[in-house]
């Protein structure tokens, strides 16, 4: 039975025999091995010792390391250009004074305020250019006026004709006649006076004030303007806190005036606009106006001090060309020889050569003074120092391209100044005093940096600060 069961399970040998076959049939494939190494090198003959993954792990790394170091290094650039704009340059000095270097970062923000004071006094609401509309208006309103009156006059003189004479009417129509001439008179005049103020502003002063409005008229006084204030600044050490409190403004005035720098600027330029134009900040501003105030204090004390009567001297020169030659007078004055008779002999001043060198008196600044004789302010420094004495003589001085010898005749502690000159010295007196303090000894003021001056980073955007003045106009016959 056993038997038979197995038979009836079991396959035939045929059949086992065909499947054995089948079981034993092998199918060949093809494998990448990435640790085998291809002995292909990696770069300039190395890493043929390196597996494929080896190598690839290499590539990626390095391709990321280059990439890093691209951004690494633009940054660096774009880092380094930001400072290099923003804070070493502007750093770097337009001029210097003794010693203090001033920036072109604070040059730049003068530049920028006194432009935009510039177009306020130009523009603004209360600026020239409104003065002449508000004085055309005027004049436009009072003929409108004067011709009304006019035809009020001559229908006065029509009614007085016809109106008997002797009679209450005659009487009424002459007064009111003679009202009506003596406010034609008034408006006449009146028409005059207009006239001429609008003549000056449209031939005067408008153009003066629009041909120093220009790059480089801004540019040297706002350079010019922060070496005063540092020469200010240091005189000011030396001062009294009572004088150091009139000079230094205080808060309420910065905000006074940079109230009304904002308040006077023409309706189409804002403050906004303004600060985005000449690319400055609110508390920059503050600080150019506050360096304005100092200024205007500086001379609000000043200016008094030049007064009448004054300590005054009696002074002659003689001005030379050389050295040379203004050794060998000099040597010769020391000698003896008259003084008279060599600068008339080799003077160099038209207007004292025939005086014998004689300047007559002179009061403080009036040798300097551009209303006076415009002499440079070494001779002055050296004829009001106050250890002078009675014909003292002078070593040679070199100013203004040439070589003074200066003689002391007189002095008097209390002379009158002339009234017209004493004007001019105290519109002056600021000016002529921080010339006088450039000249002193030991002072040692750089000129501003030509470069610097008109660098277009410097200025105002927008080309709203001319280069150039405007064409003048040649009134025509």
């Amino acid at each position: 039975m056993s038997t038979q069961t197995d038979r009836s399970v079991r396959k035939p040998n045929a059949q086992r025999g065909k499947g054995g076959k089948s079981a034993k049939r092998y199918y060949k494939q093809t494998a990448h091995v990435e640790a085998r190494r291809d002995g292909k090198p990696l770069v300039f003959g190395w890493g043929k010792h390196l597996s494929h993954t080896d190598k690839v792990r290499i590539q990626r790394r390095a391709i990321w390391g280059l990439t890093a170091l691209v951004l690494l290094l633009l940054a660096v650039v774009i880092t380094g250009s930001w400072i290099n704009l923003n804070i070493v340059i502007p750093g770097l000095a337009i001029t210097t004074v003794n010693g203090h270097s001033i920036p072109q970062s604070e040059y730049r923000q003068m530049v920028a305020v006194k432009t935009q004071l510039e177009l306020n006094k130009l523009y603004g609401p209360n600026g020239m250019t409104a003065q002449l509309t508000n004085l055309e208006q005027q004049y436009a309103q009072n003929s409108t006026s004067a011709t009304n009156t006019q035809k009020q006059i001559t229908d006065l003189q029509a009614q007085l004709k016809k109106a008997a004479a002797g009679s209450t009417q005659h009487a009424d129509l002459q007064k009111q006649l003679d009202a009506a001439n003596r406010t034609l008179a008034s408006e006449q005049t009146k028409n005059t006076t207009l006239q001429g103020q609008i003549s000056t502003l449209n031939s005067q002063t408008l153009p003066a004030e629009k041909q120093g409005f220009t790059q480089s008229q801004i540019g040297n006084d706002s350079a010019t303007w922060l070496q005063d204030d540092e020469l200010i600044r240091e005189w000011l050490t030396t001062q009294s806190a009572t004088i150091q409190a009139k000079i230094n403004p205080t808060t309420s005035e910065v905000n006074r005036d940079f109230n009304s720098l904002k308040a006077n600027m023409p309706k189409s330029n804002g403050y906004n606009t303004f600060m985005g134009q000449m690319g400055i900040t609110d508390d920059q501003i503050r600080a150019m106006v506050t360096i304005l105030d100092r200024r205007n204090n500086a001379l609000a004390y000043i200016s008094p001090q030049v007064a009448s009567p004054s300590y005054q001297v009696f002074a002659r020169q003689i001005v030379l060309q050389t050295q040379s030659k203004a050794n060998q007078v000099l040597q010769d004055l020391q000698k003896g020889q008259d003084f008279g008779k060599l600068a008339s002999q080799f003077s160099q001043d038209s207007n004292t050569k025939s005086k014998g060198g004689s300047l007559d008196w002179l009061t403080r600044y009036q040798y300097i003074d551009t209303a006076g004789l415009n002499g440079p302010s070494l001779v002055e420094n050296w004829l009001f120092d106050p250890s002078r004495h009675l014909n003292q003589l002078s070593p040679v001085l070199f100013g203004n391209g040439s070589y003074y010898i200066v003689q002391i005749m007189n002095i008097d502690p209390a002379r009158t100044v002339d009234a017209t000159l004493l004007k001019s010295l105290q519109v002056n007196a600021l000016v002529d005093w921080l010339q006088d303090r450039r000249a002193l000894p030991g002072q040692n003021i750089s000129s501003p940096d030509q470069n610097k001056l008109f660098d277009v980073n410097n200025l105002p955007q927008n080309n709203i600060l001319p280069a150039t003045a405007p064409a003048v106009s040649t009134p025509t016959a």
